[in-house]
């Protein structure tokens, strides 16, 4: 009983030391020294590689192999926790104007619910995944072999690599102008609907997010798809987003995650003793 209740508190101090305001709080203190907080960040990011692979061990590992691994942090965007529907998508990565959504299922989650966020998932995108563990691979197979074969499924080995078990299948059956279309930002629809109709209803605020969706949902649902894809993956973008991919493994995606502004990125970068890294980023405005 002891034990158990020492690996929650363990766990617990896991979870909230993997948090944006608790790397912030800790850079931030008066008391920080560089190597002791690394130090400290790899001994934990090695203890949930080893215990306790949660929610945000898988996240990095997509952030480090897909973002950083693959493809670039100048064409490509990760987002999470992003709401479809009835359901949110654990991790999303927009290549161009290319969408893959991840759904991750830990050695601590159940599948109860996981039929329901597939379904929910192929009303925005066509190439679908389910990220697990290796012990719960056949579970997850044996779901999906008789509800919808066409889900890719990958594997996060006990070396940290994600192995492809099953390629996921393009299916556009399902995609969903309305869902799509609640992904945007009001500039970001107004853009899509100026682009394809050359003007913007003159309606009552009341009525302005019906009407561009009744004219969104007139656009053939794959060059839809594709213009939302091209929103999404237009956020928010920086000169100084390539400081991410000189951070510790263990907190990219955590900082990335965290769009914070270019002032604290330098500051967390400075506060790392990276600031020499920093003079080889293109367009870094200091």
């Amino acid at each position: 009983m002891e034990k158990d209740s020492m690996e929650n508190v363990n766990h617990n101090y896991l979870n909230r030391f993997f948090t944006k305001k608790f790397l912030i709080d800790k850079i931030c203190s008066e008391e920080f020294v560089s190597d002791l907080f690394i130090n400290e960040l790899e001994k934990n990011y090695k203890l949930l590689d080893s215990e306790y692979r949660n929610e945000f061990f898988y996240k990095s590992i997509l952030f480090n192999r897909y973002i950083i691994g693959k493809y670039s942090l100048r064409t490509s965007t990760a987002l999470s926790e992003i709401v479809i529907d009835n359901s949110k998508a654990d991790f999303i990565v927009l290549n161009h104007s290319n969408g893959y959504v991840y759904e991750i299922k830990t050695e601590l989650d159940n599948f109860d619910r996981l039929i329901y966020q597939l379904n929910d998932y192929y009303k925005v995108f066509s190439m679908v995944n389910v990220v697990t563990s290796e012990k719960n691979y056949y579970p997850v197979y044996k779901i999906l072999k008789e509800m919808n074969p066409n889900v890719g499924i990958i594997v996060l080995t006990k070396d940290k690599r994600l192995s492809v078990r099953k390629t996921s299948i393009r299916d556009d059956k399902a995609l969903n102008h309305e869902a799509l279309f609640k992904l945007l930002r009001k500039k970001e629809y107004e853009k899509i609907i100026w682009y394809k109709f050359g003007f913007i209803p003159d309606v009552k605020p009341v009525h302005f997010f019906r009407t561009l969706l009744e004219l969104f949902k007139q656009i053939d649902i794959i060059e839809a798809q594709t213009l939302v894809f091209k929103e999404l993956n237009s956020r928010e973008k920086s000169g100084t987003i390539e400081m991410v991919k000189y951070l510790p493994e263990s907190i990219r995606w955590l900082v990335y995650s965290g769009k914070y502004n270019e002032q604290t990125l330098l500051s967390i970068c400075e506060k790392l003793n990276l600031r020499g890294d920093i003079h080889v980023l293109p367009n870094n405005k200091r």
